[in-house]
């Protein structure tokens, strides 16, 4: 029989040189193509790359920013290893800033265009820095309603849409406008309000349309002003609404503006600077009521009286208030108006205010009819009339 042998093999190992790889075309990163680091000496992958690509910034588009307005954005990143730290940005408007997870909030504080704000983020998984070239980031002035001084009555009519009330406006940062009604104010030492105004009586307010409705209902002649609140971005306006009152009254209401002849049934537009005490009047507005019985006995006695706002004060340092110089004429009577008061509070340097008069005026042959203290005074009293004067800031 055939001897069995035993066959031992024996691995060998191959050892091919660096060189080899050069040769055959092929390279560390080849071994190793979605790696990060690669140890040099052995060609072994320490770091995957975790994205492939670098992170890229996407801020090429701020959205529209106003002095006063809460902005915030927040910065686009793709590409890298989505661990993201140490977020910075220069030149920004004063007022915002960029916290760590590159949103950019605050409230501006300048107008203008920022066309050079640059911002970098840290990519901790790639261990490297990208920066990026924004902008424009355009900060609008803050909103305002001082536009609407303009205006024929420098109130914007009741029956106004919200659409054509936003186009009146000037500044802001374009983005939704709510609208909201104020609450009456007045007491029994500012029956008025204080510095908003009031509908008129039988006219009511929508806040989700922002639009008014209803009919004027008031033995009143005259225009009513009153403020409407209008947000955005947590940034806060008043804008004046109006209606007129046409009643053909028993007086003729005739009212001179600095010797010119005016509209007795139109607002007054009174414009401050909201660092000096306000003064309004002073012999530049007139009124002559005349009674169409006079000459006569009718013009023998004369009374009126007046209520008016507080605003744009509080009940201690309110208005003072004169309709003097008053006296009787050969038609009935005249009289003038002043009103001075204190530097309006913070909130009206940058809103206006509505100050709102009413008078009753009452003639008769007797002194007995027209005295004011009276209690049938308000009865006896033929012509009632509303008038406001609307106060804007010079911003």
């Amino acid at each position: 029989m055939p001897a069995h042998i035993s066959l031992r093999v024996r691995a060998l190992a191959v050892t091919v040189p660096a060189i080899a790889l050069l040769i055959t075309g092929c390279s560390r990163d080849e071994l190793a193509p979605d790696c990060f680091e690669i140890d040099p000496n052995t060609g072994v992958c320490l770091v995957p790359d975790p994205g492939g690509t670098e992170a890229g910034i996407n801020c090429e588009t701020f959205p529209t920013g106003a002095v006063g307005a809460t902005y915030e954005f927040q910065v686009e990143i793709g590409g890298g290893s989505g661990s993201y730290s140490m977020w910075e940005a220069e030149n920004l408007p004063a007022g915002l800033s960029i916290d760590n997870n590159g949103l950019i909030s605050g409230v501006p504080e300048e107008a203008g265009t920022f066309a050079d704000v640059n911002i970098s983020v840290f990519d901790v998984g790639r261990g490297s820095s990208s920066s990026t070239s924004c902008g424009p980031l355009i900060v609008n002035d803050a909103l305002s309603a001082n536009p609407v001084s303009l205006e024929t009555l420098g109130c914007i009519p009741y029956q106004t849409s919200k659409a054509d009330m936003v186009a009146l406006l000037e500044g802001g940062d374009e983005s939704e406008i709510t609208c909201r009604a104020f609450t009456d104010s007045g007491s029994d030492t500012c029956p008025l309000g204080d510095g908003n105004g009031r509908p008129a009586p039988g006219i009511g307010f929508d806040e989700d349309s922002c639009q008014h409705s209803g009919t004027i209902n008031s033995d009143y002649h005259g225009t009513w002003v009153w403020m409407i609140e209008v947000e955005q971005s947590d940034y806060t306006i008043a804008v004046p609404y109006c209606v007129t009152n046409e009643l053909d009254t028993y007086h003729e209401i005739a009212l001179s503006v600095d010797g010119d002849s005016a509209d007795e049934a139109a607002p007054a537009i009174f414009a401050y600077d909201g660092v000096n005490s306000l003064a309004f009047g002073n012999g530049s507005h007139v009124w002559d009521i005349i009674d169409p019985n006079c000459p006569g006995t009718d013009c023998n006695s004369f009374g009126f009286k007046y209520d008016v706002t507080c605003s744009p004060f509080d009940a201690i340092d309110g208005w003072e208030i004169s309709l003097s110089p008053s006296s009787g004429t050969d038609t009935g009577l005249t009289h003038q108006m002043i009103a001075t008061g204190p530097a309006v509070s913070e909130k009206f340097t940058r809103r206006p205010f509505v100050a709102s008069f009413e008078m009753a005026y009452c003639t008769s042959s007797d002194n007995e009819t027209c005295a004011v203290e009276n209690s049938t005074f308000d009865q006896n009293a033929q012509t009632k009339y509303h008038f406001d004067v609307v106060g804007f800031p010079t911003l």
